[in-house]
C-alpha cells in the first residue's frame, strides 16, 4: 500500500520505490484486482449498449460518425456486420485490458530499451508496469463504472481513461529513467519506440486487414442483408 501511495504522490519517487522494493506476486494481485474492475465496467457497458448503439446511437464517438459519413451505406453495413461478429471477442479483450497492458507494456519497454543499448534486468520493470497499470486502470475504470453509460457518463469515462493513460505513461517514463539509468530525452525515446513498434504498428496492420476485408466485400458484392 505504501508503494501505491508513493506512485500517487510522486511518479518519480514512487517508480523508484517500486523498482527497488516491489514484488511480482504483489503486482500480479494488483493487476487481478484492476482486471476485475475492468471486467465489471465492460459487463455494465455490454448490458446497456448494443453494437447498433455504438455505430448509430446518439452517444457514438466523433470518429465513428466521420467513418459513417465517409463509408456510405454498403460499406457501413459491412463494417457493422464485422463488428457484430467480433463483438464478444472485443468485450473479452477489453475486460482483460489491464493484463494486456501490463504484460505487453513491460515487454515492449524492455525490448525497446535493449534495442537502444540499455541492457538491464527485466524483472523490476515487469513489477513496476504491473503496479502502475493496476493503480491507473483501477482508478479510471472505477470512475467510468460510477459514471454509468448514459448521459455524460461515456464522456466522463473517456476522459478518465485518457488521464489514466497519461498518468501511466508518466510513471513508465520515470521508471525507464531510473531503471535503465538514462536521461529524460533517451527515456522518452525508449517509451516512444515501445509504443510505435509494439502498439502502433500492430494496430495499423489490424486496421489495414479490416480495410482489405471491407474492400473485398464490396468488390465481391457481399453485403449482408439488413
Amino acid at each position: 500500500m505504501t508503494l501505491v501511495l508513493e506512485l500517487v504522490r510522486s511518479p518519480r519517487r514512487g517508480a523508484a520505490l517500486v523498482l527497488e522494493r516491489g514484488r511480482l506476486l504483489g503486482a500480479a494481485m494488483a493487476v487481478a484486482v484492476a482486471t476485475a474492475i475492468a471486467a465489471a465496467s465492460v459487463g455494465r457497458f455490454a448490458s446497456a449498449v448494443s453494437v447498433q448503439d455504438v455505430m448509430f446511437g446518439p452517444h457514438r464517438s466523433a470518429l465513428v460518425g466521420l467513418l459513417l459519413s465517409l463509408l456510405g451505406r454498403d460499406l457501413t453495413i459491412v463494417v457493422l456486420h464485422l463488428l457484430e461478429q467480433s463483438w464478444a471477442a472485443l468485450l473479452i479483450v477489453s475486460a482483460l485490458g489491464p493484463m494486456w497492458i501490463w504484460l505487453l507494456g513491460a515487454s515492449a519497454i524492455h525490448a525497446a530499451a535493449r534495442i537502444g543499448g540499455a541492457g538491464r534486468p527485466f524483472y523490476p520493470m515487469l513489477v513496476l508496469i504491473g503496479v502502475a497499470t493496476a493503480v491507473t486502470r483501477s482508478v479510471s475504470d472505477a470512475i467510468g463504472l460510477a459514471a454509468g453509460v448514459h448521459g455524460a457518463g461515456p464522456a466522463v469515462a473517456q476522459l478518465a481513461g485518457l488521464l489514466g493513460l497519461g498518468w501511466l505513461g508518466l510513471i513508465a517514463l520515470r521508471g525507464i529513467q531510473r531503471h535503465y539509468q538514462v536521461g529524460e530525452t533517451r527515456a522518452f525515446t525508449i517509451l516512444a519506440l515501445a509504443l510505435v513498434l509494439f502498439y502502433l504498428v500492430p494496430l495499423l496492420l489490424i486496421a489495414a486487414a479490416v480495410v482489405a476485408i471491407v474492400v473485398a466485400a464490396v468488390v465481391l458484392k457481399y453485403v449482408p442483408g439488413y
